[in-house]
């Protein structure tokens, strides 16, 4: 068991990379350029610069991924563009709230699967089992 944990452990390390990397090169290429959406408007170059070197994207991507991956291992999620707070305050402020609604629901939830799963075990084949598998699939898609 030891040995199949460790495997999995080592097969989810390509898979987070993988993410790290796609999502801080949709971040770079998609997202467009930060300074003009922090700037505003009325601005110029010069306040644009100032942004750009704050926020460290006048460096080069190899530069810029070490400091995202950084941030990813540390924690460290910087500050709100919009209200200047930190991101991890930000966070641990809301996770109560989010969790004393999703904790119950998933509970409520896991007890209607196995309900169903026993109902449709039991009639397996019939058109009972054919509905809720047939409701069960719309409402996963």
């Amino acid at each position: 068991m030891t040995a199949y944990i460790i495997r999995r452990l080592w097969q989810m390390l390509p898979t987070m990379l993988g993410v790290v990397l796609l999502v801080f090169f949709l971040f770079n290429w998609v997202g467009g350029d930060p300074a003009y959406v922090l700037a505003g408007k009325i601005s110029n170059q010069e306040q644009i610069d100032n942004i750009r070197r704050q926020l460290g994207v006048d460096q080069p991507y190899w530069v810029q991924l070490w400091i995202f991956v950084k941030q990813i291992v540390t924690g460290d999620f910087g500050a709100s563009w919009s209200t200047n707070e930190r991101i991890s305050s930000i966070i641990f402020t809301r996770l109560p709230p989010s969790l004393t609604v999703l904790i119950p629901l998933t509970v409520l939830d896991a007890l209607i699967a196995i309900g169903l799963a026993l109902a449709v075990a039991y009639v397996r084949g019939s058109l009972t089992d054919r509905a809720v598998m047939i409701v069960c699939t719309v409402g996963l898609s």
